[in-house]
């Protein structure tokens, strides 16, 4: 069983950690491991089940982003000097 951090988790399955943690204090979320006050482990499996639980789509679909939010995101453009305009 391996385990993995709430920022892995918002990468692997694009649910915010702040998003997590709120779930987390609404004891509705995946089932997690706190071995400190600040430490808080994910294991892979349950996450795995959890996130293929149809019982948990209401959740998932409240976290989806928006069209707006998807397009406000395509339309960021990463301006870049190139060697010609020194």
């Amino acid at each position: 069983m391996a385990l993995i951090s709430p920022a892995t988790v918002a990468r692997q399955y694009g649910v915010s950690p702040t998003q997590l943690r709120q779930w987390r204090r609404q004891g509705i979320g995946p089932e997690y491991f706190q071995f400190t006050a600040r430490t808080v482990s994910y294991s892979d499996d349950y996450l795995r089940d959890w996130f293929n639980d149809p019982r948990n789509a209401h959740l998932l679909a409240q976290n989806a982003p928006t069209t707006s939010d998807m397009s406000r995101q395509d339309r960021r453009v990463r301006q870049g000097r190139h060697r010609d305009d020194r």
